[in-house]
């Protein structure tokens, strides 16, 4: 009986606070970017992470609405491209899975910037996919400044001990471009690089008045 309530108050814990829950597993992700070199079968965990991250995100969704049901077939396709990986590995898997991640990120985001104009359990909810919608953009924008790096070597300037493309180093240069901070170690070297970190410093910029602006509106 005991194990019973224990169970059922973890669900209902989990189910008013579910954007609480998926704002720690995103700040996770990013913290173990920054192991990236010290931690073996880091891969898999940010894997285990990210399936995590998208299956919640679903389920934090509304019910019976159109979002929630076109975020069901990428979902779908992650869980299957993770299984053949994972069985046969190959270079187009990997594009596979980048480009689907890729996908669900951005639905992830929408979904969380939604919760802003959405009716919601709490505020302190609303704050938290607030925050959680910020710090997806930071991933998004990383993952896209990493993956034109890998494609194209020198697209960036990088310090002496970035070595083979980490995905840390440009989880990094994407949080200070979009906050603005520019501590310049990380430079864009192309012009593609270039006019995304400049649009990624305008967009964040945005979300951060747009999101004040909307939760001072609500105390009001």
């Amino acid at each position: 009986m005991a194990e019973t309530q224990k169970s059922n108050g973890l669900r209902s814990l989990i189910a008013h606070q579910r954007w609480t829950v998926l704002l720690c597993v995103v700040t996770f992700l990013i913290l173990m970017d920054g192991f990236q070199r010290q931690v073996s079968g880091l891969d898999q965990i940010t894997l285990i992470a990210m399936s995590i991250l998208f299956l919640g995100v679903v389920g934090a969704t509304e019910r019976r609405t159109w979002l929630r049901a076109v975020m069901v077939v990428p979902v779908a396709i992650w869980f299957v491209l993770v299984l053949l990986n994972e069985m046969s590995p190959s270079p187009l898997l990997d594009i596979c899975l980048f480009l689907d991640s890729g996908i669900l990120l951005f639905g992830c985001m929408i979904i969380g910037f939604r919760q802003l104009f959405a009716p919601v359990e709490s505020e302190y909810e609303r704050l938290a996919s607030g925050v959680f919608s910020y710090l997806l953009m930071a991933v998004i924008w990383g993952l896209i400044y990493w993956r034109i790096e890998a494609m194209h070597p020198g697209s960036f300037n990088l310090p002496d001990d970035v070595s083979e493309s980490p995905r840390g180093a440009f989880m990094y240069f994407s949080m200070i471009t979009m906050t603005t901070v520019g501590y310049g170690e990380i430079t864009p070297a192309a012009d593609l690089p270039r006019t995304l970190t400049g649009l990624q410093a305008v967009a964040g910029t945005m979300f951060v008045a747009i999101f004040i602006g909307r939760s001072v509106g609500r105390l009001k």
